[in-house]
């Protein structure tokens, strides 16, 4: 399934744009405007580049189960994570603050198109895109700086 990704960097650009954009910010109907990264992508396209980035091989085909929910594998896992954070040094945290399984399952799993268009912005002269799985890298990086994440 394709979807749509937004960076938060992108997002907050995009707010700037808008309110600072003459023509937008004068205007008297009430404009709104999708803040999505750029072309649409299919998790299956991106998992082994992520899965590269932590170590881990993962097959570029036959890698989802319809079965499996993230949310049940990680229910048991606080007291792992908690040991990781030890280990490695990392900030304190519980693991369900930094992800919500839940809604993944939801994201990983959703049974329809979520696909928007950048169109109308673009047309304005918004300039930002990015790549949805540079921005996951980053965040990736951005996590690891922060010793959010090993």
């Amino acid at each position: 399934m394709f979807v749509d990704a937004s960076d938060a960097r992108l997002v907050a650009e995009q707010h700037i744009w808008a309110a600072t954009n003459d023509t937008i910010h004068n205007s008297s109907d009430g404009q709104a405007f999708n803040a999505i990264n750029g072309p649409s992508f299919t998790w299956k396209e991106i998992w082994p580049a992520i899965g590269s980035k932590f170590g881990a091989f993962l097959p570029a085909n036959g890698m989802f189960s319809s079965d499996f929910m993230v949310s049940k594998a990680m229910a048991d896992k606080g007291g792992v994570w908690k040991e990781i954070v030890v280990k490695q040094g990392l900030v304190v945290t519980e693991m369900e603050d930094l992800a919500n399984w839940s809604f993944l399952d939801v994201v990983f799993r959703c049974p329809v198109k979520m696909l928007g268009t950048r169109d109308k912005a673009d047309q304005l002269g918004f300039p930002t895109t990015y790549e949805t799985l540079d921005s996951i890298l980053y965040w990736i990086d951005a996590m690891r700086n922060e010793k959010l994440i090993p």
